[in-house]
């Protein structure tokens, strides 16, 4: 069996003195071109990424064409803070939103459902939902079908009584 030799540094660990001054200019050049793309994409009304920032890093500066990678970024906890701070968080909201939309609620508790409509498409649709978002639609449509029952059954009772009112009115006619 060969000899593997077992890395012994961690994450946590500091890093050999010798490698030192090494990590701390790339530390810096990696926070240096987070700060100049996020700069750039601000500028272009772009929404400031990971891979975002990773794409114009290789643009900002010309004498460093190679730019920087995601996880770069994600290692330098500065870069980091950098990038979460000009982050836009909106996305996941949006999204939400939107599928509620999709997912053809409205705000009154209500499923609006068109009779014609493409099954493999609301399939889809349903596939692509959050386990919340189906647990909602669903106790939605057993609170509407138990209230069609509720109707049905009121109106047959209406109905049954009509149908006795009528008899005793034609039974009583000679």
């Amino acid at each position: 069996m060969k000899n593997v030799a077992i890395a012994r540094s961690s994450r946590s660990s500091e890093p050999p003195t010798w490698l030192g001054d090494v990590y701390e200019r790339r530390r810096r050049r990696t926070v240096r071109l987070v700060e100049l793309s996020i700069a750039v994409l601000t500028r272009a009304g772009e929404r400031v990424s990971l891979a975002a920032i990773a794409r114009v890093s290789k643009t900002v500066d010309p004498a460093d064409p190679d730019g920087i990678s995601e996880s770069a970024i994600l290692h330098n906890e500065e870069a980091y803070a950098l990038y979460r701070q000009h982050a836009q968080g909106k996305r996941r909201a949006q999204r939400n939103g939107a599928a509620a939309l999709h997912m053809g609620t409205s705000g009154d508790s209500r499923i609006c459902v068109s009779a014609d409509r493409d099954r493999g498409r609301a399939r889809q649709r349903y596939l692509r939902a959050s386990k919340a978002e189906l647990v909602e639609r669903l106790l939605i449509a057993e609170n509407a079908y138990a209230a069609m029952e509720n109707r049905w059954l009121r109106t047959a009772d209406d109905l049954l009584v009509w149908i006795m009112i009528v008899d005793r009115i034609t039974a009583t006619r000679p």
